[in-house]
């Protein structure tokens, strides 16, 4: 026998977020676009530059406490249960040096999703990574932060 509950993948998550949540999708980019308005070009090398202004501006704009209800929106589609109901802060919803990731823990693994507003050059070194809530903040980090267009949407079941 066989389980008789229907499940979807990852790309009906995204389907959800851009459909119901466009308006907000469009406020993240909006808080990424105002935190690149500061910086002196089109990149910075300092991960402090983005990341704490980025959540201000998250906040400030009221998209943060709105994301776990996106996020809540978008395992709904795949047709998991949630462990729990997310919050706005980890490890449900981090902000990163690449945009925001949502990461809701299923019945049978966890949808993460990654809603990218910047993209990041590591640099040739490849040590290291941007875990999200870390780094070391020393001014030899190699990783480069720019603006993208748009906000991407990345998600898979893990």
């Amino acid at each position: 026998m066989t389980d008789a509950t229907p499940t979807a993948g990852p790309e009906e998550a995204v389907r959800v977020l851009r459909d119901d949540h466009e308006r907000l999708l469009t406020v993240v980019g909006q808080c990424a676009t105002a935190v690149t308005a500061e910086w002196d070009g089109d990149s910075v090398t300092d991960r402090e530059r983005v990341v704490p202004p980025f959540r201000r501006a998250l906040d400030g704009s009221g998209a943060l406490s709105r994301l776990p209800r996106a996020l809540a929106d978008a395992v709904t589609a795949t047709g998991r249960p949630m462990a729990a109901p997310p919050v706005a802060a980890p490890p449900y919803v981090v902000v990163t040096g690449e945009g925001v990731v949502l990461r809701a823990n299923l019945g049978d693994g966890r949808l993460v999703v990654l809603l990218r507003a910047f993209e990041v050059d590591r640099g040739g070194d490849g040590d290291g990574g941007d875990g999200g809530d870390g780094g070391d903040g020393g001014d030899s980090e190699p990783h480069r932060y720019r603006r993208i267009d748009g906000v991407e949407i990345e998600a898979e079941i893990v």
